[in-house]
């Protein structure tokens, strides 16, 4: 018997959420976005059977399904991107399934992307492969987007196996990360500015990054020239991260917000509005909504001595606060067969030639 264990964590996203969609940065000149692993954790578990039987627990949603063989997936119902995602990968014998996510339901913080890279990487450690962080990373899309039928972004997975604060660079040669250097001190430091929240709205990036697309393409309306106006404030957050100024970080994220929530109708409403608004009073420098918004989670950057007040007045507009704190690992795999042993990330892809900026390394992607 062999078993398989990995995690995964989940990400907020500082600016440029979206830009990361296919093709949509093809017409921006290449899009960039910023983001960081988050430990509110994806889990998986895979435990090798004597037959052929695929057996599937999904912890969080509380499912079960069993099937005679790996033909049998429906690729249906409440585990079916699960089960998309097993017959991707199409395992030599029968397997045992247990998954859990940690974060809300709809966060909006790529939980199910996050998950499908610890499934993922668990079944190539499963067949005795080696991770390839890319190569996986390039199915996942492929399998989210078959499953949803729509096209999907990357952000997410990266964080996922990468964890960490990067600069997402993405071209028509695909998506490259820069990743930011933080010391001790400057993670202490977001760690007492970061406020993370739940606004109990369920988020379906589906629905909203679709609609944008759309209208980015057609040029219809202002959502083209917003779209760019992201990109613009991305690369400054990704300057000011490098020269850790939590303060002008905050209020880049407000900026984004406010230029984000014009893209299309749905991306904020009065209740959303009226709670970064209380959180401005209370001292914060900024909040937005993760991913393309519409509900789930929101991050908040505030004057660490004004965290109390910010997080009493989100409390009183009815926002739920999450015990979060960024991630700097990224995939974490454990093989047991016969003896335990804990897995380095994988392999990691070759990285395209570019000067990093002072106070950041380019990842050896």
């Amino acid at each position: 018997m062999m078993i398989v264990k990995t995690k995964t964590p989940t990400r907020i996203d500082f600016a440029g959420g979206t830009l990361d969609l296919y093709p949509l940065y093809l017409f921006m000149d290449g899009g960039i976005t910023v983001n960081a692993g988050l430990n509110l954790y994806s889990n998986v578990s895979i435990e090798t059977g004597d037959d052929n039987k695929i057996n599937i627990e999904s912890i969080d949603l509380d499912a079960r399904i069993s099937y005679k063989n790996i033909d049998d997936m429906t690729l249906e119902g409440t585990t079916g991107f699960i089960e998309r995602a097993v017959k991707s990968y199409c395992p030599s014998t029968g397997i045992n399934v247990k998954t859990r996510n940690t974060a809300p339901k709809g966060s909006g913080l790529g939980a199910s992307s996050s998950l499908l890279m610890a499934l993922s990487s668990a079944l190539v450690k499963l067949a005795g492969d080696e991770i390839d962080i890319r190569e996986i990373i390039e199915r996942g899309a492929a399998i989210e987007a078959a499953h949803l039928g729509i096209p999907t972004g990357k952000q997410d997975y990266y964080a996922a196996m990468l964890g960490g604060i990067h600069i997402l660079h993405f071209d028509e040669k695909g998506c490259y990360p820069e990743e930011i250097t933080v010391g001790p001190e400057f993670k202490k430091e977001i760690q007492r500015s970061l406020i993370v929240t739940f606004t109990g709205i369920s988020h379906f990036s589906g629905t909203n990054n679709w609609d944008m697309i759309k209208k980015a393409i057609d040029r219809t309306g202002e959502t083209f020239d917003r779209m760019l106006e992201i990109k613009e404030i991305a690369k400054q957050t990704g300057e000011a991260i490098k020269k850790h100024d939590l303060e002008k970080i905050g209020v880049l994220i407000g900026n984004e917000w406010e230029c984000r929530k014009r893209l299309a109708p749905g991306i904020s409403n009065f209740f959303i509005d009226t709670a970064i608004e209380n959180a401005r009073q209370a001292g914060a420098w900024g909040s937005k909504l993760c991913g393309a918004g519409g509900g789930g989670c929101m991050i908040t950057l505030t004057p660490p001595e004004k965290k109390k007040d910010v997080m009493e007045a989100l409390l009183e507009s009815g926002i739920d606060l999450l015990d979060a704190d960024l991630d700097f690992n990224g995939l974490v795999v454990e093989v047991e067969n016969g003896s335990r042993r804990p897995e380095a990330r994988g392999r990691r892809p070759d990285a395209r030639c570019r000067k990093s900026e002072v106070g950041s390394r380019r990842s050896d992607l």
